[in-house]
């Protein structure tokens, strides 16, 4: 029986290959932050409020004047067609269904034109590539594909070592593509012969710019003619550079745990981050949400929306787009019902007072 998340990650576990289950689910080095990122939920504590009248609770919000029906968003994943053969377009479809946005990755199996059509409400997550050139067209067709946002990720000039793809040899399954790279000279780059360890990290060899700056962001508003959303900020000073830059809101994100160990888990920075950056900046955070509760506590402590990742390939490997249709339906009625018990009838009841540090 499926009753949460949990239920379906232990039915993941155990149900790919070894290499690609380690690819979805490891995070850098030790894996400290991984953990982390989960067990700070346990450190804040709900204070609820009582005799409120929550007969009907409303979860919808406003991203970048996108009206949605929760404040629940797809965050990117890479390569999802290893987990099943929808991919990215069963997570589009989920997610038109459910009127939420997802977030498209770069390094994804159906490329922007293969997405694109499905959905009125998609983001755009951008590897900023070394081949300006490349960076420029991708910008451009999503533009014209109707893409709403650019999500830029920033804390990747280098991808940090995963040792369980290290020790797997981890490669992408030769019978899949990387639907953006398709036609480029990017197009085969992950399946080098003769590359010891993960072939990941030929990703950094290649394509990603470790030279960036934050006046990166004015060339990529310009180029896209998009908003642009900056992912991977844990500082302050860091959220506040990239708005003074231009930066239309910051998704803060740790990768999942997947770059820098024991870097900061992101709960932790949503309050020193929205003092720095005021009441009126977006900010969404990612990292280890897997209850409603913890979208709640998010809220409380300043946070506008939240994004899911691994529950995706979750939902996904389980029953293809009726597994992500599944993982939304939970992680929302979760959602109503914490809000229900905490005496909160719409997303702006959900105050800092409701949440305290045990």
């Amino acid at each position: 029986m499926i009753i949460n998340l949990f239920d379906l990650e232990s039915k993941f576990s155990g149900n790919l290959p070894e290499d690609i289950e380690g690819y979805y689910s490891s995070g850098a080095r030790d894996e400290i932050t991984l953990k982390r990122n989960r067990s700070i939920f346990n450190e804040y504590e709900i204070l609820p409020k009582f005799l409120r009248d929550v007969s009907h609770v409303d979860t919808s919000i406003s991203v970048l004047d996108l009206k949605i029906d929760s404040p629940i968003l797809l965050a990117p994943v890479a390569m999802q067609q290893m987990a099943h053969p929808d991919g990215e377009v069963g997570t589009a479809l989920a997610a038109k269904k459910f009127n939420t946005i997802m977030t498209h990755s770069t390094i994804s199996n159906f490329g922007i034109n293969d997405v694109g059509p499905l959905h009125n409400k998609l983001f755009f997550q951008l590897y900023f590539s070394k081949d300006r050139e490349f960076t420029k067209q991708m910008l451009q067709n999503c533009k014209q594909l109707d893409y709403k946002a650019i999500v830029f990720t920033v804390d990747a000039p280098r991808l940090g070592t995963r040792e369980r793809d290290e020790r797997n040899s981890f490669k992408m399954p030769d019978n899949l593509k990387l639907g953006n790279f398709i036609g480029t000279k990017f197009e085969d780059f992950n399946k080098i012969e003769n590359y010891e360890g993960s072939s990941m990290s030929i990703h950094s060899d290649h394509l990603f710019d470790p030279t960036l700056t934050f006046d990166v962001i004015g060339w990529i508003k310009e180029t896209s003619k998009l908003p642009v959303l900056v992912k991977g900020i844990l500082r302050p000073d860091d959220a506040q550079k990239a708005i003074s830059s231009g930066a239309d809101g910051i998704i803060i994100s740790n990768h999942g745990g997947r770059q820098l160990d024991t870097a900061v888990p992101t709960l932790k920075q949503i309050e020193p981050i929205r003092k720095q950056v005021g009441n009126q900046t977006l900010i969404i955070v990612d990292g280890g949400i897997r209850r409603g509760t913890d979208i709640l506590k998010c809220i409380a402590l300043g946070a506008n929306a939240v994004q899911i990742g691994r529950p995706i390939l979750w939902g996904l490997n389980y029953a293809g787009q009726e597994g992500i249709e599944l993982v939304l339906n939970i992680i929302n009625n979760e959602f109503t019902e914490s809000m229900i018990l905490s005496g909160c009838r719409n997303i702006q009841e959900i105050d800092r007072d409701l949440v305290v540090k045990r």
